[in-house]
């Protein structure tokens, strides 16, 4: 079967369409890919910056009461901070005592 002019006029009116169609194939695949990407790295967002149970009961952290007593409450907020009864801190740890810390604040940058 010959090609005769008026099939070739046609054709070639026509060949930046089937390149525009062709590009867009192309681009559509690369996009799908990155908005998959972009939804995998935000839902990897939202599951870190969200708060989950702890698996274990034994992990799982203890109520706190209202503070109202002193009794074992005081004692246990010592033992956390890790002074014990004489009031000084174990060995191997440094505490800083300075009366004017936390009081001047530097504003020169």
């Amino acid at each position: 079967m010959p090609i005769r002019p008026i099939d070739l006029q046609t054709m070639l009116v026509q060949l930046s369409q089937v390149g525009r169609e062709q590009a867009a194939e192309k681009e559509g695949a690369a996009l799908a890919a990155a908005m998959k990407g972009a939804a995998d790295q935000k839902r990897l967002e939202e599951t870190k910056e969200s708060v989950r149970r702890p698996d274990d009961e034994e992990m799982a952290s203890k109520a706190v009461g209202d503070g109202s007593g002193q009794g074992a409450g005081g004692k246990q907020a010592e033992a956390k901070t890790g002074e014990g009864e004489t009031g000084e801190a174990p060995e191997g740890s440094e505490v800083v005592k300075d009366p004017n810390l936390g009081r001047r604040v530097d504003l020169s940058g």
